[in-house]
């Protein structure tokens, strides 16, 4: 079976640009985050405690984890505090849903 083929996830309009939204490809959580016009697809889970992301704040392209603070940047799941980053997620947007690539 082909490993990376594109999943229908959402449409474009049901992300808010505030927070993200938890879909699940494959038995993986995933979290799908609106800036602008762009749309992330990260691991939906905090490496510090297993805190889910979905719900994290978003700002300048950087995602807060509710339960401790910690800092990743959406483009690249880099931890902004040094820490273990996230999983990120190929995306990309077709008759307005959100696909992504697992």
């Amino acid at each position: 079976m082909d490993e990376t083929v594109w999943h229908d996830t959402a449409g474009v309009n049901d992300l808010d640009g505030e927070t993200g939204l938890a879909v699940t490809i494959r038995g993986e959580s995933i979290a799908l985050f609106r800036v602008g016009d762009a749309v992330y697809a990260v691991e939906d889970f905090c490496p510090h405690q297993g805190s889910p992301l979905s719900g994290a704040l978003t700002r300048n392209g950087v995602i807060t984890c509710p339960l401790h603070a910690w800092q990743f940047r959406l483009a690249d799941g880099q931890n902004v505090n040094d820490g273990p980053g996230l999983r990120v997620y190929p995306v990309r947007i077709r008759d307005g849903r959100v696909e992504v690539r697992a």
